[in-house]
């Protein structure tokens, strides 16, 4: 009986040794993974992201918002905020770029928004996977959070922010009123650059409220005759130069005296641009200081 117990258990162990040397091995992770950006590319990128350089500044924004700034191995001189940026090396201006300084970061992506095709050319050409985030709304913005939150390993992190951000948003609606002012956001002076109803700035001025008096076949960025802008009539104008506020005021811009944001005294010059033009967390705070301006009435006493 011991014999027998014997040759079993030694038939058992062989067919055990067996069967673990034909099993297939375990199948190693990817290395590598694909995302879609706002230009609708699918970039190969790795499969875990360790090393980020950011050439916007509604990017480099984003990734510290997220948690992940010590990811960031470069960015652009135009990068400023949050204050911890300014200790991320910087690349330079892409104006013209320094490719040598670009590539000695080493990174793993390339963050950057669709304003200079040649560099994303560039910098695809050298291998490096290159990701376009470009929001033209709000709710876009919330998009990229959460795509952003994907590519660095920080969900959580995103969907706090998604949360966060959509409650501030929610708040400043819960206080528009029905009436929308016509208005102006004035871009350049000379020549007089708006932004169309398309644009970043356009879905920024619809949600605080107001109503932009450039209409959409007009374009993204349209030059505006002093004409055009007369017979728009805006009763808000809204300036990125405290200079152009105060010559319209003074008198000194030939036609403006017969617009009604003129004559009111509703030429608001915006203290800090970057909250407006930069698609990225901080637009929401655009959006409550807007909303405020398009609207005193209705947010008179709110924190």
């Amino acid at each position: 009986m011991p014999r027998a117990w014997l040759a079993i258990t030694a038939l058992a162990s062989a067919l055990a040794a067996l069967a673990c040397r034909d099993a297939p091995a375990p199948a190693a992770p990817p290395s590598t993974r694909q995302v879609v950006d706002d230009l609708g590319r699918r970039v190969t990128v790795p499969a875990r992201v360790e090393r980020v350089l950011s050439l916007a500044p509604s990017t480099t924004e984003f990734v510290f918002a997220l948690g992940a700034g010590d990811r960031l191995v470069g960015r652009s001189d135009a990068c400023d905020f949050p204050a911890a940026a300014a200790a991320v090396p910087s690349v330079g201006t892409l104006f013209p770029p320094s490719y040598e300084r670009i590539l000695a970061t080493r990174p793993d992506v390339v963050l950057m928004i669709d304003g200079n095709a040649d560099v994303r050319r560039r910098l695809t050409g050298h291998g490096l996977p290159v990701i376009v985030v470009q929001p033209q709304t709000l709710d876009g913005i919330l998009d990229a959070a959460r795509r952003l939150g994907r590519l660095l390993d920080r969900q959580a992190a995103a969907e706090a922010l998604v949360r966060d951000l959509t409650a501030r948003r929610d708040t400043v609606t819960a206080r528009v009123p029905a009436g929308r002012p016509r208005v102006l956001y004035e871009v350049w002076p000379d020549p007089l650059t708006s932004a169309g109803p398309a644009t970043f700035l356009g879905d920024l001025l619809r949600v605080a409220g107001g109503r932009n008096v450039v209409t959409a076949e007009a374009g993204a960025w349209p030059r505006l005759s002093m004409e055009r802008v007369v017979a728009a009539d805006p009763e808000v104008v809204l300036t990125a130069r405290a200079d152009s506020r105060a010559a319209i005021l003074a008198g000194e811009r030939a036609g403006w005296s017969a617009v009604t944001a003129a004559r009111t005294g509703r030429v608001v010059a915006v203290p800090d641009p970057d909250l407006l033009v930069r698609a990225g967390p901080r637009a929401f705070e655009g959006l409550a200081w807007l909303a405020r301006v398009l609207h005193p009435a209705a947010f008179e006493g709110a924190p």
